[in-house]
């Protein structure tokens, strides 16, 4: 083989080298890419879902916000307290239970005491609900944690107008 062959040889693997390093590195820049983005997209899913059930439990709170209306109660097949909704009005004699089982946010619209079967999804939630309630204050606490040890638990804080 002749020199210029070999030149013409070595340049054309060497091109063809740089063609495969550079599609290699495309490929793991869009693979990189894609799993940042499936990152971000679930932290904002996961934030606006609690956003939402923070959102839908004030909502409920503020409308039913009359005197001894809005307790805590705890019920065996749920460990943390339950939201009790006394309704007034129309809804008299009627009970919105509030809570968290299962790694959601449930409600249940009875005339009874809660009852798991007839209780209605409202959203998934990731990490744990607990309500309290601050008598001297007035106030329903909302806390929703990532996990048991979270040590900055998001806060929301209900204070009820007929307290």
């Amino acid at each position: 083989m002749s020199k210029r062959k070999i030149n013409i040889s070595v340049e054309s693997i060497m091109v063809i080298l740089l063609m495969i390093v550079f599609a290699v590195s495309i490929s793991v820049l869009i693979y990189q890419g894609s799993q940042t983005y499936r990152i971000i997209l679930k932290d904002k899913e996961l934030a606006e879902n609690n956003r939402i059930a923070l959102s839908y439990i004030n909502m409920k709170i503020k409308q039913n916000d009359t005197k001894d209306a809005i307790n805590l109660d705890s019920f065996p097949p749920i460990k943390d307290d339950v939201l009790v909704i006394s309704h007034h009005g129309l809804e008299k004699g009627l009970i919105t239970y509030i809570f968290f089982y299962e790694g959601a946010l449930w409600e249940c619209y009875t005339d009874s005491v809660l009852d798991l079967t007839i209780s209605s999804k409202i959203i998934d939630l990731d990490g744990q609900l607990i309500f309290s309630k601050d008598d001297i204050k007035g106030q329903i606490i909302t806390t929703l944690s990532k996990n048991i040890d979270d040590t900055n638990p998001t806060r929301m804080y209900a204070t009820l107008r007929a307290h």
